[in-house]
Parts: C-alpha cells; sequence; structure tokens
C-alpha cells in the first residue's frame, strides 16, 4: 500500500481519538488497518465504540492488520517523507517513509495474531433515521456538555437525552438545545458525543437498530450503542421546569460578566459552599461575595420588568454555564425562589439556587 504522507497522519490523527487506551482491555490500545478494493480503514475502540477513518481510491493489495495505535499513530506523525508505504508479514507491519520500521504484530493468548474486531460488518441497516449537521454536534459539545452529570449517582444523566430536544442535566443544573433530531428519543453516552466531534462533513446521517446507533460520513463511521437507562430520565419534569416562566429579564456583557465572577471568586470559600450573591436591581446587577468582601457592579445593556431581587449561587457552576454561551450577552430570567434561567438563542440553561 502506498499513500501520501500527509493524508495518513490526518486519517491517523483522527482515528487515534476513537482509542480508549484502557490497559485493562487490549484491544483498546490498538488499531486495526485494513485495505479491501482500494478503500483503506483505520479502526480504533473504546470497547464500547469503534470509530472508522475511511479513504478510498488508495493504491495496494488488500491487507488486514493490527498493531499498537500509539506507537503506530507517533510513528506516522513524524514521518517527513512524501509517501509512505505499507506492507505485513506473518509477524510485522513494514512501514517505509524516511526509514524502513517493523511494527511487530501483537497475538492473543493462543498466540494467534489478532483480527481486529469489525462489529459495522454485522449491522444490517442502511435507512438513515435522521440526519444530524456537523454544526449541532458542535453546539451540544459547546453549551449542553457541561450540564452532563460527571458522577453515577443517576446513571443515566451521565449522557445525552436526544428527541424532540436534547438536554443534560446532572439535577442542579441543566441545559437544553431546543432542536428536535430524533423521533424516538435515544441516550447518547458522552464518550460517543465527544467522537462525533472528529467528523468533519457538514451532514452525518444516523441510522438505530435497536440500541445500536451507527453515524456516518462518506470518510468517517462511528457504531456504538445507547446509553441504558432513558427511562429514568425525567424528561417529563425536566420540560416543565424548562417551560417554566420567569417574571424579570436582565442582559449583560458576557465578558464583563465573567472577569467580575472570576475577581470575586477569590473571595469565596468550600465552607460557604463557594457562593456568591447576586443582586438585580433596576438598571444594574451587583456581584458580591457573601462576607461582601468582594463587590462590582455591571450595568444592564436590556432589562425586561427589573425589580429588586436577591440571589445565592455557586459561582464555579455559573461561571461554567456562561462561558458555555456562544453570544457576547448574557440573558438572565429571575424571579423564582430555586433558580435562574439563562437564554441564549435555541439554548435555555436553568441552574439551581444556594439556599441561604
Amino acid at each position: 500500500m502506498k499513500i501520501k504522507t500527509t493524508k495518513l497522519q490526518e486519517m491517523a490523527g483522527k482515528a487515534v481519538k476513537g482509542s480508549g487506551n484502557n490497559k485493562l482491555i487490549p484491544i483498546t490500545s490498538l488499531i486495526g488497518i485494513k485495505l479491501v478494493d482500494g478503500d483503506l480503514t483505520l479502526i480504533t475502540t473504546d470497547a464500547t465504540n469503534y470509530l472508522y477513518i475511511i479513504e478510498a481510491s488508495v493504491d495496494g493489495d488488500d491487507l488486514s492488520v493490527t498493531v499498537e495505535v500509539d506507537r503506530f499513530s507517533q510513528l506516522i506523525s513524524r514521518m517527513t517523507s512524501e509517501f509512505i508505504e505499507i506492507t505485513q508479514d506473518d509477524k510485522y507491519l513494514l512501514v517505509k517513509g524516511n526509514g524502513e520500521y517493523k511494527l511487530e504484530l501483537p497475538v492473543d493468548e493462543n498466540g494467534e495474531v489478532i483480527d481486529y474486531p469489525d462489529p459495522l460488518k454485522e449491522f444490517d441497516n442502511e435507512k438513515v433515521d435522521a440526519t444530524i449537521t456537523k454544526d449541532t454536534i458542535q453546539s451540544i459539545l459547546t453549551t449542553v456538555k457541561p450540564s452532563i452529570a460527571t458522577t453515577m449517582e443517576i446513571p443515566c444523566y451521565t449522557g445525552y437525552y436526544v428527541g424532540d430536544n436534547v438536554i443534560g442535566t446532572d439535577t442542579s443544573i441543566v441545559a437544553n438545545m431546543d432542536v428536535k433530531l430524533l423521533d424516538t428519543p435515544n441516550l447518547i453516552s458522552p464518550e460517543m458525543m465527544n467522537i462525533l466531534d472528529v467528523m468533519s462533513a457538514e451532514k452525518i446521517d444516523l441510522s438505530i437498530k435497536e440500541d445500536i446507533l451507527v453515524f456516518k460520513t462518506d470518510d468517517c463511521i462511528v457504531y456504538g450503542r445507547s446509553l441504558e437507562g432513558i427511562e429514568d430520565y425525567q424528561v417529563g419534569a425536566i420540560n416543565k421546569l424548562i417551560d417554566t416562566p420567569c417574571e424579570s429579564m436582565c442582559k449583560v456583557s458576557k465578558d464583563h460578566l465573567l472577569q467580575t465572577l472570576d475577581r470575586i471568586s477569590l473571595f469565596t470559600t468550600q465552607y460557604e459552599n463557594n457562593g456568591v450573591k447576586l443582586v438585580f436591581g433596576t438598571d444594574n446587577l451587583e456581584v458580591s461575595s457573601l462576607t461582601a468582601s468582594g463587590v462590582e457592579v455591571i450595568k444592564y445593556t436590556e432589562a425586561k420588568n427589573p425589580k429588586l431581587y436577591t440571589v445565592t449561587i455557586d459561582v464555579g457552576i455559573f461561571m461554567n454555564q456562561v462561558k458555555a454561551q456562544a453570544g457576547d450577552l448574557t440573558e438572565i430570567w429571575y424571579g423564582d425562589d430555586t433558580f435562574i434561567k439563562m437564554k441564549d438563542g435555541k439554548i435555555t440553561q436553568i441552574l439551581a439556587l444556594l439556599e441561604d
């Protein structure tokens, strides 16, 4: 097989992002390299999801080989020759570029050379159930990802609820994207959603069969399974919360708010649950530490039904949610005793308040 070095470097750079590199699961530290009828495919896995990076019209004889993903990707990334030639024998993958290199073929417990698994061969659903844009995936990773749970108290909340809308929550914060992606709701794991960011095509086709999801473009395929527990996801209650109106709204400069919170955070403590006080006035927002040892005022750029209202909120959580917004202004809705709400286009974020 002969291929331009820059192309193989691009492919290997993407493929490595699908590798779990879990030392307890050997296959996650390996990469499958397959050339069939001129189609070159690099395959990696985290043991649940499989990433396929594809290039058509590659010269060479058919091959199917498995090697260590780190050594292969690092070797390819350091090549400066115009082309790379790859062949195999019984024990080695032979790589010729600036020089000649031998990558040993790993064997299983029986001493047999490992044949990289390819679950996609058994997937027989060619129907496209949905088409998702690259921009939507990136928006989910930017705005919804900071809200999903990172611990396993309620396992279903570690995933993304995808249906009539896209939701992420850890029960104290909620991020909602008002975009319908699927007729039948699904729960997508954070690992799968992260891998989808590798895809570069503008439109991504999704096919579903039972709990198997296959995202596909011409040069990239992601195969995996739905996260279990969608029946435990309290989507009804969450949607009701999202639709709960607030009486008042203000808009402030996003950058100004973040800079203020960054300074005020120096005067918060874990003993106080990292709390900051927000005092909404008629013309401005006052931000202070709970001991009033740090106080700043931010003038509104716009307001609706402004009134005097005071809340306490975790400064770290608040900052992370503000950072997740795409716009230059932060729109805050207030008036409820338990939460504040922020809106940014099709994104709604809900943040639970701290008890006084």
